[in-house]
């Protein structure tokens, strides 16, 4: 017949228990610390920059960021966030104009969308050097009696033509602008020298 064990001993064994848990209680295991997300400045790169719609140099688009987000115009001068699909580096949503997605090329000179179009890189439209200083007053075909005005600040465009409309403006690379006239967009190719803006509409504004 077995014998109870006596108090003592059962004290003694529950102290230990107590002790044994106190322990685990101080010293947990260290956690295991996540990896920090990738920086979208990183990962946007490849995307940045001036793009033409279904390859054609008169419509013009494109891809900026601030550090954080993406921002997209396309070739009527719509724009839309853009974010991106998952922890890779080449897919982007665009939650402005229904959720399409864009696929980078490995090559990064096409974005294919996912509702069968697609833009790639523009060619011929880098100019060199630094972007002019468009500021000031032009003349339509150079002619004094037809005088226009441009206000750049930071990159963005304020335009007046010569009958006193009114419209906005981008640069999309050193060397062209694309503009919009009440929903009309108008792309500008300018001169070496910065003193002619050539439009795609067959018009031209000098100063």
């Amino acid at each position: 017949m077995e014998h109870p064990l006596p108090a003592r001993n059962a004290a003694i064994l529950a102290l230990l228990v107590v002790a044994s848990l106190a322990l685990i209680v101080q010293f947990p295991t260290k956690p295991v610390r996540a990896a920090p997300p990738q920086q979208s400045s990183a990962r946007s790169n490849g995307f940045l920059g001036a793009w033409c719609a279904q390859g054609n140099p008169s419509k013009h688009c494109s891809i900026t960021s601030d550090g954080v987000f993406l921002t997209l115009t396309n070739e009527i001068g719509n724009t839309s966030p853009g974010t991106f699909q998952g922890m890779g580096q080449n897919v982007i949503t665009a939650p402005g104009w229904q959720f399409v997605k864009g696929t980078l090329s490995p090559d990064g000179s096409q974005i294919n969308w996912s509702n069968g179009t697609y833009w790639a890189r523009c060619s011929g439209r880098g100019g060199g050097g630094h972007r002019p200083n468009l500021d000031g007053t032009w003349y339509r075909s150079g002619k004094q009696s037809m005088s226009c005005s441009i206000r750049q600040r930071h990159g963005n465009l304020t335009l007046r033509n010569e009958q006193g409309q009114q419209g906005t403006g981008y640069f999309d690379s050193n060397r062209h602008i694309t503009t919009n006239w009440s929903g009309t967009t108008i792309g500008g190719d300018i001169s070496q020298d910065g003193n002619t803006i050539n439009w795609n509409n067959g018009t031209s504004w000098t100063r």
